[in-house]
C-alpha cells in the first residue's frame, strides 16, 4: 500500500499550471475545402478568469490575458472551474469549404457554443436547453457545430463549459466525411466490444449453471459492469436518456467503473482463493472491494453533494479503479508462480488494463495536460482483459480436469493394489491360521509330552521315597543317588520345554535371561525329536556340546531350534540331521544341518531377506516359511541372526548365531549387577514383600525393571512379564552385564 501512497503524493506534487502567454490577437487557424486540418490544440486560447458574455463584443477580448495549451492533448487541468476557449478558423482555400467543429464531449454542466458575428457573440449550440442538447447529441453523438466558411473568411468560436468530471475535450475539426467515417467506426467498435463482452457474460453464467464454480459467476458480473460503461463512456446513454443531467452521468459514469473493479476484485479472491493461498493479499482486496461499494452506494446522492464533496467521490473512483489494476497483476504473478504457469492469461489481462487505466486516469484528470488520450482504446483493452480471464478460466479447468484424470487413474491403481493386497493378506491369514494351528498342535504335542514325563518323574519320585523307606536304605544308596538324579534332571527338560511351548506365541519381546551349559540346550532337543526321527528312519545327531556356557534364554532359544528342527523332519525322507554347537569368540554357532530336499536360491533369499512375508518354497510344496520365520523372530527378540547358509537338493544348513557364549561364568551378587547397570532396577523376586515394595516406589518405567528369580515357570513368567521388562535366573553371573539386550536398552536411554 505505501508505494500506491508514494505514487498518488508524485502525481499529486505534479500538478503544475499551463503555461500562460500574453496574447494580443488569437492566431488563425487554416482550413483546405475538402481536406482534413491538422490538429488545433495550438492555435487554442483559453481563459478560466470568464466573463459576463451578455453584451460582451469580440473586441472586448483582444487585450485580455488568455493562455495557451501545452502539448498535443486538450485539456484544461482539474475540473470544477467554468472554463472559456477560444478558436480563429480561416478559409485558407480558394473555394468555399464545410466542416465540423466537435468537442467530444456529451456530458457537461454548462456548455455554450458562440460564433462572434461584428460586435456580438452569436450562440450557436446552447447545451443548457434540454432540447438544444438532445437534438444536437443525437445528430453528432457529442457537442458539435457546422462551419461554412467562404474562401478567406474568418470566425471566432468561443466555448464556455463546465465539467464536474474532467476538462478533457478533444476539439477537432473534420470534414463531413471524415467526421461520418469516424462515427460509424465508433459505433462499430463498441458494438462488437459489447457483443464481445455479453457473449462472454453468457458463457461465464453457463459455466458457472455447469459447474457451479462461483468465480465465473464473478467474472460475468464484472464483463456487465464492463459492457455497460463502454457504452456509457462513449457517449450513448448520453445521447440518449441523460443529455439534461450531467450529474446523473457522472454517478452513472463512476458506478460502472466501481462496480467493474469491485466484481472484478471478488473474481480474484474466489478464483485464485486468496484467502487460503495469500491471506494478507486477500485482506487488500477486502478493503478495496469495500471501498468500491462505499463509492457505488452515494452515487445516488449525487446532486445532493457539495461540489467539493462531488469531486472527491470522482477522485475516489478513480482511485479505487487505480487500485485495483495496479493490485491485481501482482496477485496475477504470484498465482501464476505458485499455481502454475496455466495462469499466465490472468497476469497478461489484468496488467494491460492496468497499464491503460493508470494512464487514462493520470491524463483525464489533468494532472499533465500534455499527455495525449485515446479514450476509444478502452473498449477494445478492455475486451481483451476479459478475453484473458476467461482463457485463463479455461486453461485452469483445463488442468483441473487433467489432474481429474491423473487422480482417477492413481486411485483405480491404489485400488487395484489394495485389491492385490487384500487377496495377499487373505492369502496370508489363511496360511497363518495353518501355521498356527501347527504351532497349536505341536504345543499340545509338547504338553501331553510333558504330562506323560511327569508320571515317569512321580513313578521315579515314588520309587525313591519307597527305598528309602526300606529296611536297608544303605545298601541301596547308590540307586537312589541315580534315581534322584535322573527325575531331578528330567524336571528339568520337562519344565522348559513346556516353558518355551506357553510362549511361543508372545509378542511381548519378554526374555528370561540365565547361563546355561549347551548340553542342556541341546539334550532336550534329542529327548524331543530322536523317536519322531527314529520312526522316519531318519538319524539325528549332535556335535560339540559339553564345553559352552550360553547367557541367553533358554526356553525361546530351544523353541527356535525346535522349529528348525521340525522343518528338517518334514522335509527329509532320507538321511537325518545334525546340530552342531561351537563358539566363535563371545558367540555362539548352533549350525542344523539336514538332507532334505532343499529349496530354491530364490526362495532362500525370501527368507534370508529382512521382511518377515511368508511363502511357498514352490507351488506343490507345504511350506509357508511360518517355521522359520517364527524361529527368526525368537532369535532376533535374543539379539542373535538366523540365516540359510545354503540349500540344494542334498540338503539345507542353517545356523543360529546368538551373543554371549563363554567356556565358564563368573557368579556375582545382585548388587553388583546393579551397580554396572544403572539404568535398570533390579528386584529379587524371591524375597516376595521386598518386591512389592520396590515395584510400588520405582522411579523408573516398568520395561526398566529386571526381576532376579529361581523360578522359571510359565506361570512366574506370564506374571513378570505385565510387570517388569525382563526376568534373570539365578544364579546370576558377571557376564549378563555385557548381554546386547541390556546394554543396547542402557544406550537408548
Amino acid at each position: 500500500m505505501r508505494y500506491w501512497i508514494v505514487f498518488l503524493a508524485f502525481v499529486i506534487a505534479a500538478i503544475g499550471s499551463p503555461a500562460k502567454a500574453s496574447a494580443t490577437d488569437i492566431p488563425a487557424f487554416e482550413l483546405h475545402a475538402g481536406r482534413d486540418p491538422a490538429p488545433v490544440a495550438p492555435y487554442i486560447r483559453y481563459s478560466k478568469d470568464v466573463p459576463d458574455f451578455a453584451g460582451l463584443r469580440p473586441g472586448d477580448l483582444v487585450d485580455r490575458p488568455l493562455e495557451r495549451i501545452k502539448g498535443e492533448t486538450i485539456h484544461f487541468g482539474p475540473p470544477g472551474v467554468r472554463t472559456a476557449l477560444f478558436l480563429k478558423v480561416r478559409n485558407a482555400g480558394s473555394t468555399q469549404g464545410s466542416w465540423i467543429l466537435t468537442t467530444g464531449r456529451g456530458s457537461l454542466k454548462f456548455f455554450r457554443l458562440y460564433e462572434a458575428a461584428g460586435d456580438r457573440f452569436d450562440l450557436r449550440v446552447d447545451g443548457t436547453d434540454p432540447e438544444t442538447a438532445r437534438r444536437n447529441l443525437g445528430t453528432y453523438q457529442a457537442f458539435s457545430s457546422e462551419l461554412v466558411l467562404d474562401p478567406g473568411q474568418e470566425k471566432l468560436i468561443l466555448i464556455e463549459f463546465l465539467s464536474e468530471n474532467s476538462t478533457y475535450m478533444p476539439l477537432k475539426i473534420s470534414t463531413y466525411g471524415t467526421f461520418f467515417k469516424e462515427r460509424r467506426s465508433n459505433i462499430s467498435m463498441v458494438s462488437g466490444v459489447v457483443i464481445g463482452a455479453f457473449i462472454l457474460l453468457l458463457l461465464n453464467f453457463l459455466f458457472f449453471s455447469i459447474t457451479g464454480h462461483r468465480e465465473f459467476l464473478w467474472l460475468a458480473v464484472a464483463e456487465g459492469f464492463f459492457a455497460l460503461n463502454t457504452v456509457h463512456s462513449e457517449g450513448y446513454f448520453t445521447i440518449f436518456f441523460l443529455y439534461d443531467k450531467p450529474l446523473v452521468g457522472v454517478a452513472v459514469e463512476d458506478f460502472f467503473k466501481c462496480g467493474f473493479a469491485g466484481a472484478m476484485a471478488q473474481f480474484c479472491r474466489v478464483f485464485v482463493n486468496t484467502r487460503t493461498n495469500f491471506p494478507k493479499r486477500d485482506i487488500a482486496l477486502k478493503v478495496l472491494i469495500f471501498c468500491s461499494l462505499a463509492v457505488m452506494i452515494l452515487q445516488p446522492g449525487l446532486s445532493l453533494y457539495p461540489p467539493g464533496l462531488r469531486f472527491a467521490l470522482h477522485v475516489g473512483g478513480w482511485l479505487v479503479a487505480i487500485a485495483v489494476a495496479l493490485f491485481l497483476p501482482f496477485v496475477g504473478f504470484a498465482a501464476m508462480k505458485q499455481l502454475g504457469y496455466q495462469l499466465w492469461p490472468l497476469f497478461v489481462g489484468w496488467a494491460s488494463l492496468a497499464l491503460f487505466i493508470i494512464y487514462a486516469a493520470i491524463a483525464s484528470m489533468g494532472f499533465f495536460t500534455w499527455l495525449p488520450i485515446n479514450w476509444h482504446l478502452s473498449g477494445p483493452i478492455g475486451l481483451f482483459e476479459s478475453v484473458m480471464v476467461t482463457l485463463a478460466l479455461g486453461l485452469n479447468l483445463k488442468k483441473i480436469q487433467r489432474d481429474k484424470v491423473a487422480a482417477d487413474f492413481n486411485y483405480a491403481r491404489s485400488l487395484s493394489e489394495r485389491l492385490a493386497i487384500s487377496e495377499r493378506a487373505a492369502r496370508l491369514a489363511e496360511e497363518k491360521a495353518f501355521a498356527l494351528a501347527t504351532v497349536n498342535s505341536q504345543n499340545a504335542l509338547l504338553h501331553a509330552s510333558g504330562h506323560d514325563s511327569k508320571q515317569v518323574i512321580l513313578a521315579l519320585n515314588t520309587a525313591v521315597d519307597v527305598l528309602r523307606r526300606s529296611a536297608e536304605p544303605a545298601d541301596n544308596g547308590e540307586l537312589i543317588g541315580m534315581l534322584q538324579s535322573s527325575a531331578t534332571y528330567l524336571n528339568e527338560i520337562v519344565s522348559t520345554t513346556m516353558s518355551g511351548a506357553n510362549i511361543v506365541g508372545s509378542d511381548s519381546g519378554f526374555v528370561a535371561l540365565s547361563s546355561f551349559k549347551g548340553q542342556a540346550l541341546v539334550e532336550p532337543l534329542m529327548m524331543m525329536f530322536r523317536t519322531p526321527f527314529a520312526r522316519k528312519n531318519l538319524v539325528l545327531e549332535t556335535e560339540g556340546a559339553d564345553d559352552i556356557t550360553i547367557v541367553s534364554d533358554k526356553p525361546l532359544l530351544m523353541r527356535a531350534l525346535a522349529n528348525l528342527l521340525s522343518n528338517s523332519y518334514q522335509y527329509s525322507d532320507t538321511g537325518g540331521a545334525k546340530l552342531s554347537l561351537a563358539r566363535d569368540g563371545d558367540s555362539a554357532l548352533i549350525t542344523i544341518a539336514d538332507t532334505g530336499r532343499g529349496m530354491s536360491d530364490a526362495v532362500r533369499k525370501a527368507l534370508n531377506a529382512s521382511e518377515a512375508a511368508r511363502l511357498r518354497a514352490d507351488e506343490g510344496g507345504e511350506g509357508t516359511g511360518s517355521g522359520f520365520h517364527a524361529a527368526r523372530r525368537l532369535v532376533e527378540s535374543l539379539s542373535g541372526r538366523l540365516e540359510i547358509l545354503s540349500s540344494t537338493a542334498a540338503g539345507t544348513i542353517v545356523r543360529v548365531t546368538v551373543p554371549c557364549a563363554f567356556d565358564n561364568v563368573a557368579p556375582c551378587q545382585p548388587e553388583e549387577l546393579q551397580a554396572a547397570l544403572p539404568d535398570w532396577v533390579i528386584v529379587d523376586f524371591d524375597q516376595r514383600q521386598t518386591f512389592e515394595a520396590a515395584l510400588a516406589a520405582a522411579t523408573r518405567p516398568a520395561e526398566r525393571i529386571i526381576a532376579l528369580t529361581y523360578d522359571d515357570t510359565t506361570v512366574t513368567r506370564g506374571r513378570l512379564s505385565e510387570v517388569t521388562g525382563m526376568m534373570m535366573i539365578k544364579p546370576p553371573c558377571r557376564e549378563l552385564i555385557g548381554h546386547p539386550l541390556l546394554r543396547r536398552a542402557s544406550e537408548q536411554v
